[in-house]
């Protein structure tokens, strides 16, 4: 079910094997960037001998979805299904809990299996008493040295020589980082470091509140960092969080229910720092003699100055700017080296690098780009050739069939001979094309397939050379033809709409007509092939007297 204005699509499947919730919400999401929908959900069904191949993991979530406290209770459970009954074994207690879900879910299971599903609960330890208490006093001494560690903490102002190491969230955070690459939600409580490569922050207005979010990466991996704060908690995050900052941050590795991605629940937060590339080649350095800058359009994003200073400390004496089609960076790169306070050496020496001004330029053949003949073959002037014109039911040679073929056999500007047939394309015109052409579905009434036209047609040319009006159109339908009756094409064919832009320079259009009545040629039924085909033909016997006349040949 297709919304385009929404851009939402609603698909239902149908499989004899289960397939895992999770590889449906990849394939969802995955969809959805590359044809840029707003909304995809894939349901699927399977017959009910699939039920016990339910994942655990899935069949917790249906329950969360209900109650999110129900995740607790969930915890450490055993699932055990029984034909069409669920049972579900608890470490601990929160049977009535659950059995308030239990109804809904039945309903769910049962929309996509096709069969009723009960559910039961089994408890497995019913804390009371004082076992209750201590369990509730454990629980709450866990949840306030959460919370402790969340608290933000307000930018302090930095002392002489004080390592840039302040946290602006939460408390310092001493512990070394562990590669990104490693990552997995077993780990709990960890600490990374790396750059912010993209910011995605949501604010919930009416909450007052934000989501934040931003991803990070040390180019072992990447990791998420996402966390529902008060709008008051969120603020210094907010003003300390931007694209290609260095951050480290510690914080809980927990799944996103919404996505299914495992994302970094952040408890602290301050800036960071990675190691800088170097280039430890030995001997003379390279000069880079090619470099696109963020002036060279679709192309780079490279900044001037940041280039230039990168070659420079890594020792290349000299680096060349080549831009597409411009030199707006030439300035750019002059302020860099002519700031004497800043400008950059050359690691290792007092020289200042050396600026090599370029500029990649564009070759354009505005003469002849467009060939005229397209083919092997040689022909002189005074040779037969075969024009031809086709009537189409559409543009497209893949899609639309042939419904005229007209071809004519000239020879210095005398018809020899004439093809016409009309060609059942084995459908209705559109009235459009009955409007261009004057073809109609009668006049198609009895015409032969296009089965029996080729051939014929193919006989008549035999080994002459095809010439038509923007020949690419015909000779594409005829290509095309030929390849679905599997018959060879290697005919050779001229262009009178190229040859006529090419000597007839004083006209602004090119169409058939106009070049006709600029040469002074006979009125025709224009779009009636074998009128168009004779045009042609003459045409093309005009112009090879004016190339004759032009060029002495």
């Amino acid at each position: 079910d297709i919304d385009p204005a929404a851009r939402k699509v609603l698909v239902a499947v149908y499989s004899e094997q289960y397939i895992p919730k999770r590889y449906l919400d990849t394939v969802s999401r995955e969809i959805k960037e590359l044809y840029g929908l707003n909304n995809l959900e894939i349901t699927a069904t399977h017959p009910a001998h699939q039920l016990s191949k339910l994942e655990p993991e899935e069949l917790m979530q249906l329950f969360v979805e209900q109650n999110s406290m129900n995740r607790g209770a969930l915890a450490g459970a055993q699932w055990h299904w029984q034909d069409l009954h669920l049972t579900v074994k608890l470490l601990g207690n929160g049977v009535a809990q659950l059995q308030e879900s239990a109804t809904v879910v039945s309903g769910k299971l049962r929309e996509r299996f096709a069969v009723p599903v009960t559910i039961s609960f089994e408890a497995g330890q019913a804390l009371e008493g004082q076992a209750l208490f201590d369990a509730m006093e454990k629980l709450r001494g866990n949840t306030a040295v959460a919370s402790s560690v969340a608290v933000p903490v307000k930018p302090q102002s930095k002392q002489p020589g004080q390592q840039d190491s302040i946290a602006f969230y939460g408390k310092p955070v001493k512990i070394a980082a562990i590669p990104m690459k490693d990552l997995n939600l077993d780990m709990g409580s960890v600490v990374v470091e790396g750059k912010v490569f993209a910011v995605e922050h949501k604010e919930l207005k009416k909450r007052n509140a934000w989501v934040i979010s931003f991803d990070m990466t040390d180019n072992t991996g990447s990791v998420r960092v996402n966390r529902f704060m008060e709008a008051e908690e969120a603020k210094p995050i907010l003003e300390n969080v931007k694209v290609g900052g260095v951050l480290k941050v510690q914080g809980k590795l927990e799944l996103n229910r919404y996505d299914n991605e495992m994302v970094l629940k952040p408890f602290a937060m301050q800036p960071g720092s990675m190691p800088k590339r170097m280039d430890t080649a030995e001997g003379m350095k390279r000069v880079e003699l090619h470099l696109h800058t963020a002036m060279s359009n679709m192309d780079a994003l490279t900044s001037t100055k940041a280039a230039i200073k990168q070659a420079a400390a890594w020792g290349h004496k000299a680096i060349a700017i080549t831009d597409h089609g411009c030199c707006q960076s030439f300035t750019d790169a002059l302020h860099v080296v002519e700031d004497w306070k800043g400008a950059p050496k050359v690691a290792g020496t007092d020289e200042t690098i050396k600026i090599l001004y370029g500029c990649e330029g564009y070759y354009v053949n505005d003469v002849d780009d467009r060939i005229v003949v397209h083919g092997s073959k040689d022909m002189g002037f005074d040779e037969e050739y075969v024009a031809f014109d086709l009537e189409t039911t559409g543009l497209s040679s893949r899609n639309d069939r042939i419904i005229e073929i007209g071809a004519v056999l000239m020879r210095n500007g005398v018809e020899i001979d004439r093809f016409q047939t009309f060609v059942d394309p084995g459908r209705k015109l559109d009235k459009k094309i009955v409007d261009l052409t004057g073809i109609t579905d009668d006049m198609l009434v009895g015409a032969p397939k296009i089965e029996a036209v080729l051939p014929k047609f193919m006989e008549f040319v035999g080994d002459r050379v095809l010439v038509a009006h923007n020949s690419d159109f015909d000779t594409g339908f005829i290509r095309a033809e030929c390849a679905r009756q599997g018959i060879p094409y290697d005919f050779t064919a001229a262009d009178t709409l190229i040859l006529s832009q090419n000597l007839l320079q004083h006209l602004s259009k090119f169409k058939l007509d106009i070049v006709a009545n600029s040469l002074s040629l006979p009125e025709f039924n224009h779009h009636r092939a074998a009128d168009d085909a004779l045009t042609c033909g003459l045409i093309m016997d005009r112009l090879l007297k004016k190339l004759r006349e032009e060029y002495s040949i």
